[in-house]
């Protein structure tokens, strides 16, 4: 049975709760005041309320935020929101350009790239763990992404897409396979890259610079929320700060090594200032 975001529904109390419902699942929708069947909750409609125990609840379409955040079924760290939008807005994904992304992990990425892309465009993606992929596919299947095309395995011993518009590496060591994504992407190509510790971004800087890539960025990406009550306007208590460190550059065409070793940087980098100053 084909399904899609159409058929779900979120319930929330505006404040702390919020679920998402899916007549798929077997049993009641499970509140902090009882339960409600699916049946119910169709028949309140969105964007109507209603009353449970003296708790009011409304009913909300469900969107792709709020299905990664809440209905995505995980076996992984996804890639925030917050971080999310502005790798599509980095990688330049619109109608029609081709992406490859690895590792799809649970999908959450893969989703939203193939939604920026829209079917007259394509996403390739790949996952090593057979699992993780297996749960990807699904999630991928409910939101009728039929241009993603998934691959099971390493990248290096499957990449064999060209001309490429962007790409996406979010795995452990990113530079062991830029030389093989660099030959995927069409000159001026945009590559994008996450990872969490700043030692690999070092690693990824060297290989990049081998590689002869444009670095444009190295960056991190913060949002604080605030609680929404004219009198007392405030930041909330917590908030979500590092999730990963990303990388943006561009492919250039000539003057690129076969390097691939993170140590192995020229050695003139090793003292470069982006600003346009060198270390004494």
């Amino acid at each position: 049975m084909t399904r899609s975001l159409a058929d779900l529904l979120i319930v929330t109390d505006r404040m702390k709760f919020s679920r998402v419902a899916d007549p798929a699942k077997p049993g009641p929708v499970g509140l902090p005041t009882g339960h409600m069947t699916h049946e119910e909750l169709w028949a309140v409609g969105p964007g109507n309320s209603f009353v449970q125990k003296g708790k009011t609840y409304w009913v909300l379409t469900c969107d792709l935020h709020e299905w990664t955040m809440h209905g995505l079924r995980r076996k992984t760290q996804i890639i925030y929101p917050k971080d999310t939008a502005y790798i599509l807005w980095r990688l330049n994904l619109c109608s029609g350009k081709r992406v490859g992304e690895a590792g799809t992990g649970s999908g959450a990425l893969t989703s939203a790239m193939a939604r920026a892309v829209g079917p007259e465009g394509a996403v390739y993606t790949w996952e090593e763990d057979p699992r993780l992929l297996a749960q990807a596919r699904k999630n991928l299947d409910f939101v009728e992404f039929s241009h993603v095309h998934t691959h099971e395995g390493r990248l290096e011993e499957g990449l064999d897409q060209e001309n490429l518009d962007a790409f996406f590496l979010d795995m452990r060591h990113p530079w062991e396979v830029m030389a093989r994504v660099r030959d995927a992407l069409a000159p001026s190509g945009h590559l994008g890259i996450l990872v969490p510790t700043a030692n690999q971004v070092s690693a990824s800087i060297r290989a990049l610079t081998n590689l002869n890539f444009h670095l444009l960025d190295v960056m991190e990406i913060f949002i604080r929320f605030y609680k929404p009550v004219p009198a007392r306007l405030r930041p909330t208590d917590r908030m979500v700060a590092h999730t990963g460190y990303l990388l943006f550059a561009r492919r250039l065409k000539g003057m690129e090594t076969a390097a691939t070793d993170p140590e192995a940087a020229p050695a003139a980098w090793e003292a470069y200032d982006p600003d346009g100053d060198f270390d004494s």
